[in-house]
């Protein structure tokens, strides 16, 4: 039974997931956040640090997201396989990530968000790839919150949560919009970015997407067999010349990885052992076999007519 009781603590993110793998192919579905991004840890996450909350003496410092990793993690800890068994052994296991005057207020918090989770795992998963069903599924998710927490107790615990959540659903509603014009779907994402991501996280986001926009350049780039002066020209003006110059140092090394692997597949079984020390580094000899394997991968998949 104490998987019910160590394993749920991973579900905050289920919603989002399903929203996720519906949208992965989609138009614009590079830049979603990732599912457990949130505040809340996984189960299998590293544990949380209590300097943070040891250098804070603010009076409601303690209504922080950073409380629900310590929570998850204290499920994790416990092993129990009941709810009186947890809390038995939660006061322990809270003392190594709380100063001393919080654990009582601690403690009871930890029990209404365990009682929240039961009852949020009862809840059904929303349709896949349904905007509306989400956000009917979030908002039910929302007055559960209320059910358990005062407003204030919320917005520290759960609010950065649940801005990413809205934005999230206002994105894929957008996306799903056929009737919006291209120009009125990246207005409408923006207002929504506007409206619930923080400056920090609408940094990390633009990061993110960024990154996507840069691989999919460099793999349209490699489809054409662009020359390194084209993909220095083309990647100057989208990202500037600093940005270029270190694109092109990327490639070279992509080339010449790629280069000396051809050298080692083709080689035979007796050469190969002494090409792998020669060739290659220490850390690159532990990618060899995973790159050997999806060259094999590669070279099995049909390709598109």
């Amino acid at each position: 039974m104490h998987a019910r009781w160590t394993l749920w603590a991973a579900g905050g993110a289920a919603l989002l997931a399903v929203a996720v793998a519906f949208f992965a192919a989609g138009p614009g579905a590079a830049d979603l956040p990732a599912a457990g991004s949130d505040t809340m840890a996984t189960a299998t996450g590293p544990g949380p640090e209590p300097g943070p909350f040891a250098a804070s003496a603010a009076p409601d410092a303690l209504l922080d997201s950073s409380l629900i990793s310590i929570f998850d993690q204290v499920l994790l800890e416990a092993q129990a396989d009941s709810k009186a068994t947890l809390m038995a052994r939660a006061p322990a296991l809270l003392a190594r990530y709380l100063r001393e005057d919080w654990r009582v207020r601690a403690l009871g918090l930890l029990e209404r968000y365990v009682d929240l989770e039961e009852a949020l795992r009862a809840m059904p998963p929303p349709a896949p790839g349904d905007p509306t069903q989400l956000r009917l599924s979030l908002e039910a998710r929302e007055a559960l919150r209320r059910r358990y927490f005062r407003p204030e107790e919320i917005e520290g615990l759960f609010g950065d949560q649940i801005r990413q959540d809205r934005f999230m659903v206002e994105k894929l509603e957008a996306l799903a919009n056929t009737a919006l014009t291209p120009e009125q779907r990246t207005a409408a994402l923006a207002r929504s970015e506007q409206a619930w991501l923080s400056p920090e996280q609408r940094e990390v986001r633009r990061d993110a997407v960024a990154h996507a926009d840069v691989m999919r350049q460099t793999e349209a780039l490699e489809a054409r067999g662009a020359s390194p002066q084209e993909r220095f020209a083309v990647r100057s003006e989208a990202y500037g010349p600093e940005v270029a110059r270190s694109l092109a140092a990327l490639d070279q090394e992509n080339r010449d990885w790629n280069a000396r692997l051809d050298r080692y597949a083709g080689a035979s079984e007796v050469d190969r052992a002494q090409l792998r020390e020669t060739l290659f580094n220490d850390t690159e000899r532990l990618r060899l076999s995973g790159a050997l394997a999806m060259r094999a991968a590669s070279a099995q998949r049909p390709t598109s007519k």
